[in-house]
């Protein structure tokens, strides 16, 4: 407890009876009465013994009835954050005391209640406190084997000035991509700075989307270099308590923003002080900074921590537990690049929640640059057209047709509000034992033939069933393996595998060069491709067809390697194809690429 001196007596006795992080009422009481501190932040009362409660009861009540007294001089000290704050002109912090002492409401100056809470109505000349540089001590480094990969962790120590956070952090970066040492560049270096979140991180908390973009943070280092800084500043910098304390009352209605102010504490209370420290042991000259909020890139500029790019960090899709969250972080925090992200469906929930025109555009970066842009793709949640027609645009199918042209395999997505998938995609006459094994390693192992349907007329391929009732219409047919007069044993190897597909392809072979039921899926295409049906099985063909390999190929789906009861999303896609140099491209893009290039007369022929 502080002990200041009273202005009329000479006294240092002094009570704090409304006490906060940025805001503060002192009573000043004449006499050697027993002190107490209700602090609302904590929201609890604090007794030696019962002659503690009848005192400060005794004190409320002298203050409720004489409050303009003499005897007292109030000192109202106003730390407030202007900017942070005015987007609701004052806050309402309860008092628990009050409701046990059953007072009745009392009107009080500078904008408090006696009424069980207290108001205080946000001085337009309040400015928000500059944080103070700290020196962050170096501790040691060791390795951080990870499901990522490996990473290096460095621990640092400083100073503590604040009562909710701690003072120990840390710094990763991967060992492939150093940040440090004298041929490793000083400037533009990736950085981001994270602060804890134990609820999502270690428990699971679908309430807000740190642990998505501490694992977006982590990958993206892990491909492109850089570092992550690792602060211990638990729901903002107001401590695991007062994170549960501000969720309680978000279960009541209140959003993020209003939970903390009606805490008492101002809608973000973290501080970077320590940044430039770590920095300097780190040799970093300047930063690319990977966030979306605003006030972070502000508060690092003021500590002369020089933010040369902002690269968004920006999840695909919002569930039903953190929409709210992120909608007031964009709403009423100004966070950057989650427009378009809440515009997409929330998972969980059966209603879309799209622009009328169905698309959503890739997200766009705050600052131009190859790295922003390649994380704002990224991050897409799944394939849609543009007001052109493409996605991935024209030259992903050039290059997707010429990879298929050179036996190769690719990736093809197709639209987010279909299957949301990617699927391999090969054409069948190139598909080595090899190439196989890749395909069954990656995938569901549903390896399928795509083919028009004169030739499987001719294969004598009819339909696995009459009345087809699978939603997307997919057009299977019975099994094949290849006879064992091809070499064929058990028909699931990859080799075996491989050699059916190839049969089935080769424009000689004759419906006797079959067994049936087998291990291979043939699957009837339409007659005009991905114009007629945007499938997987159409675009195979179309492909094939194409790159001059003939109208028969190889699909199947692909499989989430981060999450393996899942299929993979586009921004698993995406990274899967850079590390497996794969062409990836998407239905839309195909079906417009058809448009373009073929003559409308075609179209109908087909």
């Amino acid at each position: 407890m502080e002990k200041n001196t009273c202005s009329n007596c000479s006294s240092n006795n002094k009570n704090n009876i409304i006490s906060s992080r940025r805001r503060r009422t002192t009573i000043y009481n004449c006499g050697d009465e027993p002190r107490n501190t209700i602090t609302t932040t904590k929201m609890r009362y604090y007794n030696n013994n019962d002659w503690t409660r009848i005192a400060c009861f005794i004190s409320l009540l002298f203050l409720a009835s004489y409050y303009k007294s003499e005897a007292f001089a109030v000192s109202i000290n106003n730390h407030g954050a202007k900017k942070a704050r005015n987007t609701r002109g004052g806050y309402t912090t309860p008092l628990p005391v009050m409701k046990e002492t059953g007072m009745e409401e009392v009107p009080y100056q500078n904008g408090f209640v006696i009424n069980g809470s207290y108001k205080h109505e946000v001085d337009e000349n309040d400015e928000e406190d500059e944080d103070v540089l700290v020196t962050a001590e170096f501790i040691a480094e060791t390795n951080l084997p990870t499901d990522l990969g490996m990473f290096r962790l460095r621990a640092y120590r400083h100073p503590n000035n604040s009562e909710f956070s701690g003072n120990e952090p840390c710094v990763i970066y991967s060992p492939e991509k150093p940040i440090m040492g004298p041929s490793v560049k000083k400037g533009n270096v990736n950085v981001r700075v994270h602060d804890q979140c134990l609820t999502s991180e270690v428990f699971g908390s679908q309430r807000c989307d740190c642990r998505d973009q501490l694992r977006m943070a982590l990958k993206f280092i892990k491909e492109n270099g850089g570092a992550i800084i690792y602060l211990q500043q638990e729901g903002r910098g107001i401590g695991l308590a007062n994170k549960v304390a501000a969720y309680s009352l978000q279960d009541d209605g209140m959003d993020t923003v209003d939970a903390n102010l009606h805490l008492g504490f101002p809608e973000d209370l973290r501080s970077y002080g320590m940044i430039p420290s770590i920095l300097e042991d780190l040799e970093i000259s300047s930063i690319n900074l990977l966030t979306n909020n605003p006030r972070k890139v502000d508060r690092l500029s003021s500590l002369g921590v020089h933010v040369e790019e902002i690269v968004p960090m920006v999840i695909p899709q919002a569930n039903i537990h953190n929409r709210r969250y992120l909608e007031a972080k964009h709403e009423r925090m100004n966070h950057m690049n989650l427009r378009d992200m809440l515009l997409v469906k929330t998972k969980g929930e059966k209603a879309d929640v799209l622009p009328k025109n169905g698309v959503m555009a890739p997200i766009a970066p705050i600052i131009s640059g190859s790295k922003s842009a390649s994380l704002a793709v990224d991050q897409a949640a799944g394939v849609t057209a543009r007001e052109d027609g493409y996605c991935f645009g024209r030259e992903s199918v050039e290059k997707a047709i010429a990879a298929v042209a050179e036996g190769e395999m690719v990736c093809v997505v197709d639209d987010m509000d279909r299957e949301n998938e990617g699927d391999f995609i090969m054409a069948a006459n190139a598909c080595t034992p090899e190439a196989m094994a890749k395909i069954i390693r990656y995938s569901s192992g549903v390896i399928c033939v795509a083919m028009e349907n004169d030739r499987m007329e001719e294969l004598d391929l009819p339909s696995m069933v009459s009345n087809n009732q699978d939603p997307k219409e997919t057009a299977f047919s019975i099994t094949v393996d290849a006879t064992p007069e091809h070499g064929i044993s058990t028909g699931i190897s990859a080799t075996d595998r491989s050699r059916t597909v190839q049969l089935l392809a080769d424009p000689k072979t004759m419906a006797s060069d079959f067994v049936r039921p087998g291990h291979i899926f043939p699957l009837r295409a339409k007659a005009n491709g991905v114009l007629e049906r945007d499938g997987h099985t159409e675009a195979t063909v179309d492909l094939s067809r194409l790159a001059g390999r003939g109208p028969c190929g190889v699909l199947c789906e692909i499989v989430s390697e981060e999450n393996p009861t899942e299929m993979a999303r586009l921004p698993e896609l995406i990274r899967f194809c850079k590390e497996h140099n794969l062409v990836l491209t998407s239905i839309v893009d195909l079906q417009q690429y058809r448009r373009d290039t073929e003559p409308q007369q075609q179209h109908k022929e087909r």
